[in-house]
């Protein structure tokens, strides 16, 4: 008789995993960069981190919530294939990003949040601490512009 194999800590929509818990899923150079992103945008203000479910998309995610904002800047998606940053992005923010000095990932990741896209997160693959880096002036544009 097979065993019943438990979901993963990461799926399992009715038990909030922690922190710790979701970064043990990542694999590799992506632990690095799981870390530094977590150390580079709370190194932005004062923000709430918590594991926050997203759907059947992104499932659990490590999110980070400005003080006083229902929305958070980013988050984190602990795929153990492809872990990556999201952030929700407004137009009028997106408008005013200049995009000119952005690696080319970067500025691919903001298409999605573009039109014609029905969708307003913009995502980007994060498989190294360097491709951390490359994201932070986005979310860092970003926190400033909400705190406007």
């Amino acid at each position: 008789m097979p065993k019943y194999a438990p979901p993963s800590k990461w799926t399992d929509e009715f038990n909030t995993p922690k922190i710790e818990d979701l970064r043990k899923l990542v694999i590799n150079d992506a632990k690095k960069a799981f870390d530094k992103a977590i150390t580079k945008i709370e190194a932005l203000g004062e923000f709430k981190t918590r594991p926050h479910w997203y759907g059947e998309a992104w499932f659990w995610a490590v999110a980070f919530f400005p003080k006083g904002s229902d929305d958070p800047l980013a988050i984190i998606v602990p795929s153990p294939e492809d872990i990556l940053i999201a952030s929700q992005l407004t137009h009028d923010f997106i408008d005013q990003l200049s995009t000119r000095r952005l690696k080319r990932f970067v500025r691919d990741g903001l298409e999605l949040a573009m039109p014609p896209h029905d969708t307003d997160w913009a995502y980007w693959l994060i498989p190294t601490p360097n491709a951390v880096e490359e994201v932070m002036p986005v979310l860092k544009s970003k926190y400033n512009f909400l705190q406007k």
